[in-house]
């Protein structure tokens, strides 16, 4: 198993943890972004998989599984969880970052890939709420690398204004949804267009996720944690 204290390899460090108030009245929620690669990250590489920030050094990373802020209440990534996603969905990501750049927005990455194991502890926590694909039925796409929630910041890494925050499942979270408010309405709409040009496509029920359109209609083989060495909490 990859453990903390040799598997880390710091390519550049810009970790910032706050408290600050969600939307929708989620109340506190972690804002963590560290660019670190792990040796999980770099074993990940025979399976397709490469590390979002070997493309994106800029880009910020929140993973919220890797909190006690998520449906379960409880982490259920390790702090060195690496921030995977498949090559070609990483390049596209690279490609809306790019365009976001350009008009003083960028990306932070709220969730990527997400180990087949995780994928059922979500099922077990939070099956009723409808977010979570069974893999009875299909494996989630964020268990091959080919989908990933994000939300936008400003150049300065400000989140901005969203109808909700992650797996809020309420009918703000519709990816059409705008609301009252017109501020919310262009921030939603500059993150679609930029993901959509990139070549991701959405889906009905969470804003914030985004499939890769190239892959959406094909099976792509999943990675678990133990392939790659990642030692994954105990979910209680």
């Amino acid at each position: 198993m990859v453990q903390w204290h040799d598997s880390i390899k710091w390519i550049a460090l810009a970790a910032l943890v706050t408290f600050l108030p969600g939307c929708a009245g989620s109340g506190k929620v972690e804002r963590r972004s560290a660019i670190v690669l792990s040796a999980a990250g770099d074993a990940a590489e025979k399976y397709g998989l490469t590390d979002i920030r070997k493309l994106i050094p800029d880009v910020a990373v929140d993973l919220r599984y890797a909190t006690r802020h998520n449906i379960a209440k409880q982490p259920l990534y390790p702090p060195n969880m690496p921030c995977l996603l498949k090559r070609e969905t990483a390049q596209k990501l690279a490609k809306a970052q790019q365009a976001l750049r350009a008009q003083g927005y960028a990306i932070r990455i709220w969730d990527a890939w997400r180990p087949p194991e995780v994928q059922l502890s979500l099922m077990e926590k939070g099956g009723e709420t409808g977010m979570f694909l069974n893999p009875k039925i299909a494996w989630s796409r964020h268990c091959s690398g080919t989908a990933v929630d994000v939300t936008l910041v400003d150049r300065n890494g400000v989140e901005q204004e969203l109808p909700t925050h992650h797996d809020e499942m309420s009918d703000k979270s519709h990816y059409f949804y705008t609301g009252n408010n017109p501020k919310v309405g262009k921030a939603l709409q500059t993150l679609q267009v930029a993901m959509t040009k990139a070549g991701f496509q959405m889906i009905d029920m969470e804003w914030w996720h985004f499939d890769d359109a190239e892959f959406f209609n094909t099976n792509q083989p999943i990675v678990y944690a133990r392939e790659i060495g990642l030692e994954l909490p105990l979910v209680k």
